[in-house]
């Protein structure tokens, strides 16, 4: 690639991530208002949408070469102008659409691809290959099906319209969620992030868990879930944090694939890790139309159960290798080194303005997040007078990195958008709810077994967010058709969208631990099923034990608690087949199948039944508690 084109590529760059920062941030301020302007959301989306995916079609990355980079720069130039057509003109489209004239195909057209072409840059071709299939089944198979699995016939013109200009499908909720209420968030740990203040998180896990058996994993596996708090992304958090965590991890004597593993599931749990969480949990609560904080709350218990499965899975394998404390700390990765140590302590100011304005002051998530933003920079500009332009300038570093992953989100957004507004026009997302309740045959049982084995498919090689967005269309409906509340149904399809970062055969964040590790991927993931064990049976337990999300009284979450922790505790046993002694096979055998009767609903077990589980896996715990006796060498007993 030429000089010339790196330098309009970067300025081009600059211009469209400052102006994705502005727009968002003005209308969350309702900057127009004030000077008595009034906008449809649409327009707004229509705005944000076109930037993002110029960004990314501009980013000099995709031009290695003088005509690669000018073809990019034609196209994002020529989508960012259809975007911006349909954001001035939005209030009088919206009246032609019905007719689908000519001009608006092909406008609509232009930014379906314009979205698709972005969306394969980012995360690969699947959804681009997963929607055309989509409009290939409308337009050609579907509609001739038989009676029962037949779909709603479309022609090409309506549907290109339709996917470009609906309110239910490019510009749907979801790229409203991820524009105006997500990207503060992502602003906020990214600027947590390069100013250092995710130090303080990972001094506070040295402090908690170091000294501890295993203390280089535990330290790492907090020190994953403080960044994933704020980072959102489990491939970000394995790339940022892993660099450090599994070096560490291995000199203390865990194999690197081990290492990497653990360094995989610990990133991948951040994502429900409250306050922050990533952007499904935004889009839940917006799906659910409940508050977000209400999410929160519900994720408080399953975030903390990931984690104590997790927890037990690197406690075991240290005991097996005999690995200690230590007295290294995780220094998460920080752009700014200025800042003295003793003074990082600050950076928990704008957190805590964060949780007052989300929990207490009653403030939408948007409005939460840019305040919070806004608040970390103020605190990071504390400092020497000397020192102002260093700080200022990681502001701008900062908010142009966010401005990337914003965009990231926003072209995820848009790409599901217009898989959603496919199966929804066609009637295809009612049809596969119907037949996985065909299928399960009411079972609850088969329909979570159905739906977590679709979360794992849908996941090869897609974000979290655009696995839960499918599922929130397709699967969630069923299982709250046979009863399961929705919160629960929800958050189901969202950790099990979650976990399928580490499940094989396409696990995203084992492989990204694995280069970071220099160790095969395979191994990786085999590996990662193996520690992460117990956090598949978190899912269950808290469908068939509503009180694990906080609906119940303090004696039935209780309850369902210690049970959920006693299945972990014995399904983590059975996967690493260590504790404090080896566990030979059958007792590994009859750990699993405890585990499972540990997460049943309570109504399918007479209370005596419960009792004799509670009292074996007491029983099996205890005794994989004892260290075993050791018969002393002749060697030994010589001395």
């Amino acid at each position: 690639m030429s000089s010339v084109s790196v330098n309009i590529a970067s300025k081009v760059q600059l211009v469209l991530r400052v102006a994705l920062i502005l727009v968002i941030f003005g209308w969350i301020l309702d900057i127009p208002g004030y000077f008595g302007k009034y906008y449809y959301t649409e327009q707004l989306l229509a705005l944000v949408a076109g930037l993002a995916a110029t960004i990314t079609l501009t980013d000099p990355r995709w031009g290695r070469t003088p005509a690669r980079a000018t073809i990019s720069l034609v196209l994002g130039l020529t989508v960012f102008i259809a975007f911006g057509y349909v954001s001035v003109r939005y209030p009088s489209l919206q009246l032609e659409l019905a007719s689908a004239p000519p001009g608006a195909v092909a406008l609509g057209l232009l930014m379906v691809l314009g979205i698709l072409e972005a969306a394969r840059r980012q995360t690969g071709i699947f959804l681009p290959l997963l929607l055309l299939a989509l409009v290939l089944f409308s337009m050609f198979i579907g509609p001739k099906l038989p009676d029962g699995f037949q779909t709603r016939e479309l022609s090409f013109s309506r549907l290109s319209v339709y996917l470009a200009l609906d309110t239910n499908a490019l510009f749907s909720k979801i790229l409203d969620i991820a524009a105006i209420t997500v990207a503060p968030f992502i602003v906020f740990g990214f600027l947590l992030n390069a100013f250092g203040g995710s130090a303080v998180f990972s001094d506070l896990a040295a402090k908690l868990v170091g000294k501890y058996t295993g203390g280089p994993a535990k330290v790492s596996v907090v020190g994953s879930a403080a960044f994933g708090m704020v980072s959102g992304s489990a491939v970000a958090n394995v790339v940022a944090v892993g660099s450090v965590s599994i070096p560490m991890m291995a000199r203390a004597g865990y194999a690197r694939h081990v290492a990497a593993a653990i360094e995989a599931v610990a990133s991948t749990g951040g994502q429900l890790v409250p306050p922050i969480m990533g952007a499904s949990a935004f889009l839940m609560a917006e799906l659910l139309e409940m508050p977000y904080r209400d999410v929160a709350l519900a994720a408080i218990l399953p975030s903390l159960l990931f984690y104590a499965a997790l927890m037990l899975a690197v406690d075991f394998e240290a005991r097996r290798l005999k690995i200690g404390g230590t007295s290294d700390r995780l220094e998460l990765p920080a752009q700014n080194s200025d800042a003295p140590d003793k003074h990082r302590w600050r950076y928990l100011i704008p957190v805590g303005i964060l949780i007052y304005l989300l929990f207490f002051a009653n403030r939408t998530a948007g409005s939460a997040g840019l305040w919070s933003a806004i608040s970390i920079i103020a605190v990071h500009l504390i400092g020497p007078p000397a020192q102002i332009w260093h700080r200022l300038q990681d502001v701008w570093k900062g908010l142009l990195q966010s401005a990337a992953a914003i965009s990231d989100i926003i072209i995820l957004a848009s790409a599901a958008g217009l898989i959603i507004g496919v199966l929804n026009l066609t009637g295809i997302a009612f049809q596969i709810t119907l037949q996985m309740l065909a299928i399960s045959g009411g079972d609850v049982g088969i329909m979570l077994l159905l739906t977590a084995g679709l979360s794992i498919l849908l996941g090869l090689g897609m974000p979290t967010v655009g696995v839960y967005v499918l599922l929130a269309t397709l699967a969630a409906p069923a299982l709250i058709e046979l009863g399961i509340q929705p919160i629960a149904a929800h958050m189901y399809v969202l950790y099990f969208g979650m976990v399928s970062m580490i499940t094989p055969p396409i696990a995203i964040a084992s492989f990204a631990a694995a280069t970071v590790a220099a160790v095969s991927p395979w191994r990786t993931s085999f590996a990662s099923l193996k520690v992460g064990a117990g956090v598949y049976l978190v899912p269950v337990a808290f469908v068939t034990q509503p009180e694990l999300l906080l609906d119940g009284t303090l004696l039935e979450t209780a309850t369902a608690l210690t049970r959920t922790l006693m299945g972990i505790g014995l399904l983590t046993l059975a996967a690493i087949g260590h504790m404090s002694r080896p566990i030979p096979l059958p007792v590994r055998i009859i750990a699993g199948l405890l585990a499972v009767a540990n997460v049943l609903p309570v109504s399918a077990l007479p209370q005596l039944g419960m009792a004799a589980v509670a009292a074996c896996s007491l029983a099996i715990l205890a005794w994989a508690a004892v260290p075993a006796r050791t018969t002393p060498s002749l060697k030994h007993e010589n001395t």
